[in-house]
C-alpha cells in the first residue's frame, strides 16, 4: 500500500494507493492545527488505520531545493522534513512541490470548463492555479524513439513574479497594495489570502472603509451583486489572472492549452463565464492571434491534487 498527499497551507489531503489506483476516501486535515509535519503525518496513518506504506509522495506547497530534505509550506511555516516523515512513513518519501505534483494528473483529468481557443492538443500546456496560494507548472511533450508519448513536468514558482497592472485602475490598486506588501506578486492578489488584499486595496480606491469579510464573504457578495466593491474586486480578479495566464502562455508557448486549478475559480464559474479573463487572456498585443487559438481550461476535478500526486508517484517510481 502506498501513500500520497496534498499538503496546502489550509487543508492537507491524504489517500491511500494500491496497485497504482486511488483506494478509499480522501482525509482531509486542517494544516494548521499541526506544528510538525511528523505529527500531521502520523495522525493521518492512525486515521487512515495503516501503520507503514510501501511508498509515499508528499505535494507539498512550497518551493522544493534541490537536493534538500526539508520543506517549508509557504505562508504556514510548517517544516515537513523527509528523515522524520520517513521514520513515520517506513519508507523515504518523495518531496515534491504541489503544483508539480498537480500537473502530473493534467493529461487524466476528465472535468474541465472550457473557456475559448481551439482544440486541446498534446502540446505544451500550462498550469496555474489561485488557492491558498498561486501555483504554475508546465508540462512538455516527449517522444520517445519508439514513438511512446509522455509528459516531462517542470515546475514553477512563478506566482511569486512581480504583479504587471494592466490598467489604470490597477496601477492605482499596485500602488495602494505596495503600500503594505513588498514585493507585490501576483499571489499577492491571485489567492484567498490575495482576494482579501485586492478588496481592501479596491475600498481604499473607492474611498469606503473595507468590512471585515473573509474570501468566501468576498466571492458570495460579489458574484451575487451584493456589494459592489465586492463586485468589482471580482471583476479585478478575473482580469488580472486572465493576464497572468496569458504571460505563462506565452512564456512556455503554451499552445497545448492552459489549465486554471485551485480551490476557488470552481466556486465561481458563472460569474468567471462573463468575467474579463478570457478578454485578458488573448490581449497579447502582436501575440493576440496565438494567444486566440490557446484553449483555456478550468479544471473541476473534486481532487486534482490527489489525482496528480498519484500519477506523480507512478512516474518518479517507475
Amino acid at each position: 500500500m502506498d501513500l500520497v498527499a496534498d499538503i496546502g497551507a489550509t487543508n492537507a489531503r491524504f489517500q491511500c494507493v494500491e496497485k497504482e489506483r486511488l483506494v478509499g476516501d480522501v482525509l482531509i486535515l486542517s494544516t494548521v492545527d499541526f506544528a510538525d509535519g511528523a505529527e500531521l503525518i502520523s495522525h493521518a496513518m492512525r486515521t487512515l488505520g495503516h501503520k507503514r506504506f510501501d511508498a509515499a509522495l508528499l505535494a507539498i506547497a512550497g518551493p522544493i531545493a534541490p537536493g534538500g530534505d526539508q520543506v517549508e509550506v509557504t505562508n504556514t511555516g510548517l517544516q515537513i522534513a523527509q528523515r522524520a516523515a520517513a521514520s513515520v512513513l517506513g519508507c523515504t518519501p518523495h518531496l515534491v512541490n504541489d503544483f508539480f505534483a498537480l500537473a502530473h494528473g493534467v493529461p487524466f483529468f476528465s472535468q474541465f470548463e472550457q473557456m475559448g481557443g481551439g482544440a486541446v492538443q498534446p502540446l505544451t500546456k500550462a498550469v496555474l492555479g489561485p488557492g491558498t496560494g498561486l501555483g504554475m507548472a508546465t508540462l512538455v511533450p516527449v517522444v520517445s524513439r519508439q514513438g511512446a508519448h509522455t509528459w516531462q513536468v517542470l515546475a514553477s514558482e512563478g506566482g511569486h513574479a512581480d504583479l504587471a497592472p494592466g490598467s489604470h485602475l490597477e496601477v492605482e490598486l499596485w500602488g495602494r497594495l505596495a503600500t503594505s506588501h513588498n514585493p507585490v506578486c501576483w499571489e499577492t492578489v491571485l489567492s484567498g489570502r490575495g482576494l482579501a488584499n485586492l478588496y481592501e486595496a479596491m475600498s481604499a480606491v473607492w474611498g469606503v472603509p473595507a468590512k471585515a469579510l473573509s474570501p468566501g464573504e468576498i466571492l458570495a457578495q460579489g458574484t451575487d451583486m451584493q456589494d459592489p466593491v465586492c463586485h468589482q474586486t471580482l471583476e479585478t480578479f478575473c482580469a488580472l489572472l486572465g493576464s497572468a495566464a496569458g504571460n505563462l502562455a506565452l512564456t512556455v508557448a503554451a499552445s497545448g492549452g492552459v489549465y486554471l486549478a485551485g480551490g476557488i475559480l470552481p466556486r465561481m464559474l458563472d460569474f468567471v463565464r462573463s468575467s474579463p479573463l478570457r478578454r485578458r487572456f488573448e490581449e497579447r498585443g502582436d501575440l493576440s492571434p496565438f494567444a486566440q487559438q490557446i484553449p483555456l481550461l478550468i479544471v473541476t476535478e473534486p481532487e486534482p491534487g490527489i489525482i496528480g500526486a498519484a500519477h506523480c508517484l507512478r512516474a518518479l517510481s517507475g
